[in-house]
């Protein structure tokens, strides 16, 4: 048996927004990179990891009447699961 892992970046919830926070998670493929948002404190700035899957859902969608999400764009990062 074998064990996969998946790693999903979620949408902001409204506290999020009203604090204006801002995303340091960036993802391609099954690559999901960390940048610290004040790298002049860590010597570690960025970091990089790797899982089966990376499923991006931050941003750059659109829900539709049933209320499912998809692709804003065909160059949209965002995952369609099941799609």
């Amino acid at each position: 048996m074998s064990v996969k892992v998946a790693v999903r970046v979620r949408p902001y919830n409204q506290r999020e927004r009203d604090l204006g926070a801002k995303c340091c998670v960036y993802m391609k493929g099954a690559t999901t990179k960390i940048r610290d948002p004040h790298p002049e404190s860590n010597k570690e700035a960025e970091r990089t990891f790797t899982f089966d899957y990376s499923l991006w859902s931050h941003d750059d969608f659109v829900n539709d009447d049933e209320g499912y999400s998809h692709k804003a764009s065909a160059d949209s990062n965002y995952i369609e699961i099941g799609v």
